[in-house]
């Protein structure tokens, strides 16, 4: 059973919430004709958004949004009065008629912020139930929806309660799911059963945790913690349920301290829409509908739109016979056993010069050479990419050789390659200095600032990839338009910064054979997200 029930089980479920904040704001307080119009709007603005599925919260705190012999009128989405006409028939007839699939929303115990909310002797096991009933019989709903809202009780209770709702949807040939907060151990706290709702059959059809984090977590950006608690949530998926991801579309407005990557990117959503395809997931629920209006978020949408013309869910790495043929990397393995101070310019037709190619840096407890490093790596790569059946042009296979930057990144154009992958190593003073960075040209780069978006996404997959792999800190993303080889290439490009060589613990893993395979499989892997994306 599928959330978005009018489509094909391989199409993408791109859900959105519409909370009963969404009805303050847009819906409230209207007569019967404003309503239907209101109405009409939303599900258009869903549908231009590019989703398919609309998760309408009907029943928010202990009240309803339909006329209940067990619930009186919504205060918080209809002011407490019977409006005079039924909102959920009319909303359902309008959704239907669109096209789009409609969820009942419910809190299941009206329970917010640590309290009961409305008549709190209506928050029992029976009422629950025979709600979900009464919606179920009076309304073509497409399933029933619960949210993370689970007041602290013995998980025994709560699991009963969701066996019992499973039963009811099924009886009525409908899906019910649960969207629990992404942070596995608040759940198990407050006794939501999430292990045994994912090992045990009987309890859900899909399970949609809020994975709310980018992947540059903390002030500084040094988490993965979308991939850390997407690895967790599939793990406990022992029955395979479908999974639509929550997410948090509406943190590209709120930008936390904490979590500085809604801060520096506008593609955190495509980004993490393209690791769920990448893991077989089969879609995702933004939160929430007013952030699809909203300037602020309206860049990060544009890029999530932008994946919408590419393959749908369920794609994980190109086949042989996709690759074959079809896709050409260009690997540049940085540096060269000798420096060439010699001057050239930083792009096409630029006053600006710089040295033609660099030294490098060695490392400081192996005493390896930078550009030894990242040959090994690159010949490595090289021959992993191969093996799934990549097109691969190498800019250089030995050491001593005298290739400047701007001609390696004209040998990637040269070649039709579809994407530049240029390897390198850091190095600082501090020897305490760790992590891995990915580095493109900005929207405004003079010479190639057209291909920023698909740079951009090239070094997000990579890096995202590369980092959860080695579980080598993440830098982040930098946008520079002083690098040669960036300027000049003509097609996507990125420099992989694989790790600090002036640290020595950093040096002896970069420099272990072991500990390399780790690294070519991140980097393959990115590779493989980028291109599944498109």
């Amino acid at each position: 059973m599928t959330l978005n029930a009018g489509s094909a089980t391989e199409c993408e479920v791109r859900a959105v919430w519409f909370s009963f904040r969404d009805w303050q704001k847009y819906l409230q307080g209207k007569d019967k004709a404003a309503f239907t119009s209101a109405f009409e709007t939303i599900t258009d603005n869903i549908l231009g958004a590019g989703c398919n599925t609309l998760i309408m919260h009907v029943r928010s705190h202990n009240d309803a949004v339909y006329p209940s012999a067990i619930y009186p009128w919504s205060s918080e989405m209809l002011m407490g009065v019977d409006p005079g006409f039924d909102p959920l028939s009319i909303m359902i007839d309008i959704a239907h008629k669109k096209g789009l699939s409609i969820h009942a929303w419910i809190n299941p115990y009206g329970f917010r912020n640590g309290e009961y909310c409305g008549d709190a002797s209506l928050a029992t096991h029976d009422n629950i139930i025979a709600g979900i009933e009464e919606i179920l019989k009076n309304y073509k709903v497409d399933g029933i929806h619960f949210d993370d809202y689970f007041p602290v009780m013995d998980a025994s209770i709560h699991n009963k309660l969701v066996s019992d709702v499973y039963k009811t949807c099924h009886k009525y040939g409908k899906v019910f799911g649960i969207s629990p907060t992404g942070n596995v151990d608040n759940n198990i706290a407050k006794g939501a059963d999430i292990v045994t709702w994912m090992s045990v059959p009987g309890y859900i059809d899909y399970i949609a945790p809020q994975i709310y984090w980018t992947n540059m977590y903390k002030s500084d950006g040094s988490v993965t913690l979308f991939s850390n608690r997407l690895l967790q949530w599939i793990t406990l998926n022992k029955l395979g349920l479908p999974m639509y991801v929550g997410l948090a579309l509406y943190m590209a407005e709120a930008k936390p301290a904490s979590d500085l990557g809604w801060s520096v990117s506008n593609a955190n959503i495509m980004m993490q829409v393209t690791e769920l395809r990448a893991n077989n997931q089969p879609g995702f629920i933004l939160y929430s509908y007013n952030s699809l209006l909203s300037p602020a978020c309206s860049a990060e949408l544009a890029n999530l739109k932008g994946l919408y013309n590419s393959a749908p869910s369920y794609k994980v790495a190109m086949t042989e016979d996709e690759a074959t043929n079809t896709y050409t990397i260009a690997i540049d393995p940085g540096h060269q056993a000798h420096g060439n101070s010699e001057k050239e310019p930083i792009g096409p037709g630029a006053s600006t010069m710089k040295a033609k190619v660099a030294g490098g840096t060695k490392g400081v407890s192996t005493n390896i050479p930078e550009y030894e490093l990242t040959l090994n790596i690159a010949l490595l790569l090289r021959d992993d990419l191969l093996s799934k059946g990549y097109n691969v042009v190498m800019i250089r296979e030995t050491n001593d050789v005298d290739i400047s930057n701007a001609q390696r990144a004209q040998i990637a154009n040269d070649a039709g390659a579809d994407i530049f992958i240029r390897l390198h190593a850091d190095a600082v003073e501090n020897g305490s200095v760790t992590g891995a960075t990915a580095l493109c040209q900005t929207s405004s780069n003079p010479y190639n600032g057209a291909l920023y978006t698909q740079s951009r996404l090239l070094s997000e997959c990579i890096l995202s990839s590369y980092t959860q792999v080695t579980g080598i800190k993440s830098r982040g993303i930098s946008e520079t338009d002083t690098m040669t080889g960036i300027n000049w290439s003509q097609v996507p490009v990125t420099i992989i910064e694989m790790g600090f060589m002036t640290n020595a613990a950093e040096d002896q893993k970069m420099n272990d054979p072991e500990f390399q395979l780790l690294m070519v499989q991140g980097l393959s892997s990115g590779i493989d997200m980028y291109f599944a994306s498109k």
